[in-house]
């Protein structure tokens, strides 16, 4: 029982470092979208070629010998393309879309929608309905996070068509990548499967917008920018996030990336001047607690 608790701990922890880091992804990716002209699939295609290289670089320094583990049977091939098109290429392309088309806000929200489909998904497939604590625990999560991005007002983001429909494939893009590759990180290393999905997302990627053609503000901030969305937010986020659905549900792990959109919030109030009210302070709390029982939830079963 000890063990079960240190484990959903763990995974709990892994889960919010990671949505912390893709915060940070977020805020350096409108920044770059809005002064330097950027592009969606140029970044995609740079980020997922640059962390694939630093998660494989790391990996085979750690395990060299089964570096190409994953590659020699041949079973592997079908789940391993699954996840690198499906869950990795998707859920960064259809985000930082997203974002270019609106904001990093609109962007948040949208994805965070991906518990739905995690439980969709379960119900449906797995035949797992949720006990009506979960549930509920979800749907406060959901609306703590929807308070706080609009302040009560629906009308406080303008989605356009484009941006729904970017948004809400990013959020089952997030359930294609956190159940796509279960099987696989209950064989290999953690590290190896998401570098080798990340490089051979990217090398996809790279086939339809490649990383030479610069047709954006070309300067050391920009480049200071895709790089730490690159590393922070895409290699070492990945990291996080893929660790913590070896030992939490999917369902959890989605719910505990909440502070992403809490941090993305206090980042904008002080780099783009949002206002912040106790409404806002409110949600925060709602959506915390919540991730918190939640846990605690997970770890009964």
């Amino acid at each position: 029982m000890k063990n079960i608790k240190s484990h959903i701990f763990k995974g709990t922890i892994y889960a919010i470092l990671a949505g912390v880091l893709w915060a940070f992804s977020g805020i350096f990716g409108q920044i770059y979208f809005e002064h330097f002209d950027g592009n969606a699939m140029w970044m995609t295609s740079f980020r997922l070629l640059v962390a694939g290289i630093i998660l494989l670089v790391i990996s085979f320094r750690q395990k060299p010998s089964e570096f190409f583990a994953i590659w020699r049977d041949q079973k592997n091939y079908p789940e391993l393309l699954s996840y690198a098109v499906f869950g990795v290429l998707m859920v960064q392309l259809t985000f930082y879309a997203c974002i270019q088309v609106s904001n990093v806000a609109t962007a948040t929200v949208l994805q965070f929608t991906s518990p739905i489909f995690i439980l969709a998904y379960l119900a449906i497939f797995r035949h797992q309905k949720p006990n009506l604590k979960s549930l509920l625990l979800v749907v406060i999560a959901m609306v703590g996070i929807f308070l706080l991005m609009t302040h009560g007002h629906l009308t406080t983001i303008s989605l356009s068509p484009q941006a729904l429909i970017l948004g809400l494939l990013s959020a089952i893009a997030v359930v294609s990548y956190s159940i796509l590759p279960k099987r696989l990180l209950q064989t290999y290393a953690v590290i190896n499967v998401a570098g080798w999905g990340m490089l051979v997302a990217g090398c996809l990627m790279n086939l339809v917008y490649p990383v030479w053609r610069l047709d954006f503000k070309l300067s050391p901030e920009s480049i200071l920018l895709a790089l730490g969305v690159a590393v922070i937010g895409t290699a070492i986020a990945f990291i996080l996030n893929m660790s913590a659905i070896k030992y939490v549900s999917p369902i959890v792990a989605a719910v505990c990336a909440a502070m992403e959109p809490i941090l993305a919030t206090v980042f904008s109030i002080i780099l783009f001047g949002m206002s912040f009210d106790t409404l806002s302070g409110l949600s925060m709390i709602a959506v915390l607690v919540s991730v918190i029982l939640l846990s605690l939830e997970e770890g009964k079963s």
